[in-house]
């Protein structure tokens, strides 16, 4: 008798069992297992027998979803010649390219913008790709977004940018990639704070320097008039209170 393993808790079941006889877990969803573990030839073996590659489970997972979500290349390439949605979302609104930024798996985003993925789709807090490989560090996945089309200028819905999510981590090399691809230095969220701001509030001074070079407004002041020397003052950020005191903040 063929075995199989069961996605929600892990047993080994009959493959041909409707249901997981230990957590009662339908057992339709084996073509996410074997995606999400990278196990291509049970992948392509399901497909041939008829799997529903777009099959949701309770989070609103399909299989090409977790094969992004871990990385699984090949995997993705089988369900997307095989007519996986590209642009489908989980319950908190992310798509496979979402998840495949967020792992900075820039073989994968390739792959599904070239198959139809859009770049600009927003999860549930109005993110895009873009932002969560910027939020990482994942330089290279930022590049290649950009390449493919994607706004470097796009807000959430908190005000935020790519750039001021790469800021806020310190990401000094993803900083000089989006700069390089226009973004904006100037750009303020919901409270009125730009990229340098915030990296002042970090204490993050390679970001800091990296951001002035490109001509970030030293004087600029959040709603409640505070200037990037005053949020690292206040932070106890002495590296980057020098830095901003070379640079002409008073």
């Amino acid at each position: 008798m063929a075995l199989t393993t069961c996605y929600e808790c892990g047993d080994r079941v009959s493959s041909l069992a409707d249901a997981c006889p230990h957590c009662g877990a339908p057992m339709d969803n084996k073509l996410i297992y074997a995606a999400m573990t990278g196990n291509v030839a049970n992948v392509r073996e399901l497909v041939n027998d008829g799997a529903n590659v777009n099959l949701r489970d309770e989070e609103g997972w399909t299989a090409l979803i977790k094969a992004c979500r871990e990385g699984q290349s090949e995997v993705v390439k089988v369900l997307l010649d095989n007519e996986a949605d590209p642009r489908v979302k989980d319950k908190n609104g992310w798509t496979p390219l979402m998840w495949a930024a967020a792992i900075g798996h820039s073989e994968v985003i390739k792959m599904l913008v070239d198959r139809g993925a859009n770049t600009e789709d927003r999860d549930q807090y109005g993110a895009t790709a873009l932002m969560k490989a910027s939020r990482r560090g994942f330089d290279d996945a930022v590049k290649v977004l950009v390449g493919r089309g994607a706004s470097v200028n796009a807000k959430d819905d908190y005000g935020w940018t790519a750039l001021m999510r790469a800021a806020r981590r310190g990401y000094s090399s993803v900083i000089r990639s989006l700069l390089d691809a226009g973004a904006e230095l100037e750009a303020k969220d919901q409270y009125g704070a730009s990229a340098l701001l915030v990296a002042a509030a970090e204490g993050h001074k390679d970001a800091v320097e990296q951001l002035l070079k490109g001509k970030a407004d030293i004087h600029a002041k959040d709603r409640n008039g505070w200037t990037a020397l005053m949020w690292a003052s206040s932070a106890g950020n002495g590296d980057v209170v020098q830095i901003l005191k070379a640079h002409g903040a008073e």
